[in-house]
């Protein structure tokens, strides 16, 4: 606690360390710089001029690393490779039924951890790139049976 000789002021330790956050923050080089990229990327005028500006936020930090890091207690990286690599063999082979029982099975549910919000709230410029690549491989999957051929006397949209 922190008095003053007319008024009581109360500080809490989380506070005094805040406040000593915020003045070392100020002086150091990498703070600075970080402060300035984030106040260009308020004003950008763009996605890409933003997410340009968070991936230099992202390598000041250290956390391009991180992204590129395939191993992390916070998912399964054998099994997400794994579904990786399944659906890639999947579309090499055309087979559209087991595709799409297998992409059935998987979207929209929290599998090997796919989902853990803290894959999501580290790095400004995106998660782990072993997520991106299963989500950009889910999404070729699906434009992959989209694309695919209608049966010669089926109706592509059925009644």
């Amino acid at each position: 606690m922190l008095q003053t000789s007319s008024n009581c002021v109360q500080l809490t330790a989380n506070q005094i360390w805040y406040i000593f956050k915020a003045i070392a923050a100020s002086v150091s080089t990498h703070s600075r710089l970080i402060g300035q990229l984030r106040s260009q990327q308020r004003m950008a005028e763009s996605q890409d001029e933003w997410m340009d500006l968070a991936e230099q936020i992202d390598n000041i930090q250290g956390l391009d690393i991180w992204r590129t890091e395939k191993n992390c207690l916070l998912y399964e990286s054998d099994r997400i490779q794994a579904r990786i690599d399944e659906l890639v063999h999947l579309m090499r082979r055309r087979d559209i039924f087991d595709l799409m029982f297998t992409l059935r099975g998987g979207i929209g549910r929290n599998h090997f951890g796919l989902l853990h919000e803290g894959l999501f709230s580290r790095a400004m410029a995106g998660t782990k790139l072993l997520i991106e690549t299963y989500h950009n491989v889910v999404c070729a999957a699906l434009d992959f049976v989209c694309d695919a051929p209608v049966a010669p006397n089926d109706d592509p949209i059925p009644k």
